[in-house]
């Protein structure tokens, strides 16, 4: 699982994620942990029974953790969901 991606949300700030893209399919979306990361065991596990089980997958790094840009304490709740909101409607519309 190492093919992690970024996504550019604005000039300063970009989000690493990772994911499995199966078009009209259900999705699985992993938010990590408090000042967590995308490196640990369950983001794999998840990853790999929603190939195994032909589904999509999306999981990212919230501002301010991991290899995402910014410092952890200029991140708070509405900023991270926000960027949540955007990262999923971004690559997951329906075509």
């Amino acid at each position: 699982m190492t093919n992690f991606n970024y996504f550019k949300i604005n000039k300063k700030r970009k989000i690493r994620y990772i994911k499995n893209f199966k078009k009209n399919a259900t999705y699985i979306v992993f938010l990590h942990g408090f000042m967590s990361d995308l490196e640990g065991k369950k983001p794999r596990v998840f990853y790999n029974f929603a190939k195994k089980n032909n589904l999509g997958f999306l999981a990212l790094e919230y501002y301010g953790h991991g290899k995402s840009s910014g410092k952890f304490i200029n991140g708070n709740i509405s900023i991270w969901s926000k960027d949540v909101k955007i990262l999923v409607k971004k690559n997951y519309k329906k075509k």
